[in-house]
């Protein structure tokens, strides 16, 4: 893929220094500088075109080796349209990012346009991707992490424990003729966001139940605290860039739940993503089973909690907590060795990541878990999937 940059609001900040002799002095960020390496060194193209003609941006551009610079460009659209054919590339490859009105004409041609998250209101409006990051301060370094995102493979991991307090042997468990472990590796296994699902067990009876149906299982460490470790245990070795954590007691997951969520992942800045839903009924805003859920207005979670979230929330408005997880892979590997305060108290592993700093991201779906932890659980999923057969 080719992608093409602005430079003054977009590799800088926007402010140009004029020097006694006429000579002007741009500030470049050294981030961005990284990420256009790695960008190119990973078989990306990388090329520079602005209205303004500078010794610096020579100088800057050669120090990167970025070959392609083009200044004093009056129709950045055309030029762009014809480094495109020049490399025999459609525009659907090319990406711009821009960040004044003067832009919006190749932020709108090219395949994937992008903003600063201080460009004007009108190029952040045109764009397919606004940073969160400033021009001049990382910006183009983000947009460049969101494409690599954008062609990320992903891998979706099933933790499937034998071993179970309330329910033993909870994934062979029989519903509807067969293991619970079948119901959802095949729904997971539907997911067009997935590139494989791996089953990750303590267990050869569970590796032989899904190599039954033409399944991957992999044994990990018995030893494993939780779940998650599971997964890691899986994504340590596997080499995809994404890894989903797919909750093994979930015989109806919606594998349109599993893409969305993928989707929000490599759309936004937050390394992980977690799909939420609107608490419909009054009786679940104090069950300490419904993790609750508060989010700013870009969805991202600001808590997770057990407890009524708000505390004025309501029935149509307050947001639970639906148990999967899409992670970056290496911030999953970081992840497992956090410490955490919060996880205790509230019993909730995704409040590690939010002590620590870390973002997630919400996506809202239309769906209602239903988990199988103790033996009635079976039948009411049973008979929801016979509800589901006569529709």
């Amino acid at each position: 893929m080719l992608v093409v940059s602005d430079v003054d609001g977009v590799l800088t900040d926007g402010r140009i220094n004029v020097g006694e002799s006429g000579e002007l002095f741009k500030s470049f960020d050294v981030k961005d500088g990284l990420g256009i390496v790695r960008w190119m060194e990973a078989g990306g193209e990388f090329a520079i075109v602005t209205s303004r003609t500078s010794g610096a941006v020579r100088h800057r551009a050669a120090e990167l080796g970025v070959e392609t610079v083009r200044q004093g460009v009056s129709d950045k659209t055309t030029v762009i349209e014809e480094l495109a054919a020049e490399r025999e590339l459609p525009l659907e490859k090319v990406a711009y990012v821009g960040d004044d009105d003067t832009d919006i004409s190749a932020i709108e041609r090219v395949g994937v346009g992008a903003a600063p998250a201080n460009a004007s209101t009108s190029a952040r409006r045109a764009a397919d991707y606004v940073c969160s990051s400033e021009g001049g301060e990382g910006a183009v370094r983000e947009f460049l992490k969101y494409l690599n995102k954008q062609s990320a493979k992903a891998i979706g991991v099933i933790p499937a424990r034998y071993g179970s307090t309330r329910l033993p042997g909870k994934p062979l468990a029989d519903i509807a003729g067969k293991p619970m472990i079948h119901h959802v590796y095949e729904r997971a296994a539907e997911a067009a966001e997935l590139d494989d699902v791996v089953v990750a067990t303590d267990d050869e009876r569970i590796v032989e139940a899904v190599e039954e149906i033409g399944g991957e299982a992999v044994m990990t460490d018995p030893n494993c605290s939780t779940g998650t470790d599971r997964v890691a245990a899986v994504a340590r070795k596997s080499g995809y860039d994404i890894t989903v954590n797919i909750q093994g007691d979930e015989p109806l997951i919606d594998p349109d739940i599993i893409d969305a969520t993928v989707v929000a992942l490599r759309r936004n800045p937050p390394r992980m993503a977690t799909p939420v839903s609107v608490v419909e009924n009054a009786s679940l805003l104090g069950d300490p089973n419904t993790v609750k859920v508060v989010t700013d207005i870009n969805g991202q979670a600001l808590y997770f909690s057990r407890s009524r979230i708000p505390s004025q929330g309501e029935e149509g408005k307050t947001l639970k907590h639906i148990g999967l997880y899409a992670f970056e892979t290496d911030l999953l590997l970081e992840y497992i060795n956090l410490e955490s305060v919060l996880e205790p108290r509230e019993d909730l592993e995704q409040l590690r990541l939010l002590e620590n700093g870390y973002a997630i991201q919400t996506v809202r779906v239309d769906y209602d878990s239903k988990e199988v932890n103790v033996a009635d659980d079976i039948k009411e999923v049973e008979s929801l999937l016979r509800k589901k057969d006569d529709i």
